[in-house]
């Protein structure tokens, strides 16, 4: 089976993460995409203040009914900062008969010399990079010996940042996401601070 791992931090998940891993998904001949909400970005500050738990629920909300979609809990549930060799190191045993493919944003990308073990983890998974709004898909490369593939998904200029930003202010994001998720914000009472 050939897997797509697409973690964030999908605060809140909105159509442009699961429009781009369909397409990435289909064009890439994944079996299935597992989607992995991060606890702790070890990159970036989460905005929000919306705990783990929360953003789990609206990416299964998100998927439900799908079967080549999963939410792993993965990362939720290991105590302190996730680093991505160990989620896919976890994720080779939980499927040790499939090739796992790593989907990552090119601003990812720009900051992986800096990733925990990046070379084991290069060396376990196939990268492929989604391009975002206003980028050109530049050709595969070269990456310490091992091919990074370019996915030329659709430039689709959602962003969690505006949604949240939406959400505070008591705007509409209908048709930004799904209407599972938008129902268990409201009823939750997420983002309105």
């Amino acid at each position: 089976m050939k897997i797509g791992i697409f973690g964030g931090t999908f605060n809140p998940i909105h159509y442009g993460h699961l429009i781009n891993a369909e397409i990435i998904r289909s064009d890439f001949n994944l079996d299935k995409i597992i989607l992995v909400p991060s606890r702790y970005p070890v990159h970036k500050k989460l905005d929000g203040d919306v705990p783990a738990q929360e953003r789990y629920a609206m990416a299964v909300l998100a998927v439900a009914g799908l079967q080549e979609f999963d939410v792993s809990r993965i990362e939720i549930d290991r105590e302190g900062p996730s680093y991505t060799i160990t989620t896919v190191e976890e994720l080779r045993a939980a499927y040790p008969e499939s090739e796992l493919h790593l989907i990552i944003g090119t601003d990812s990308l720009a900051t992986f010399a800096s990733w925990r073990e990046k070379d084991r983890l290069l060396s376990s998974v196939q990268i492929i990079v989604m391009r975002r709004p206003g980028q050109e898909r530049p050709p595969d490369m070269d990456f310490g010996g091992h091919i990074v593939r370019f996915a030329e998904n659709p430039l689709v200029d959602i962003s969690s940042t505006e949604i949240r930003e939406r959400l505070r202010h008591g705007r509409s994001v209908r048709f930004l996401l799904p209407d599972q998720v938008i129902d268990y914000i409201r009823k939750k009472g997420l983002y309105e601070q």
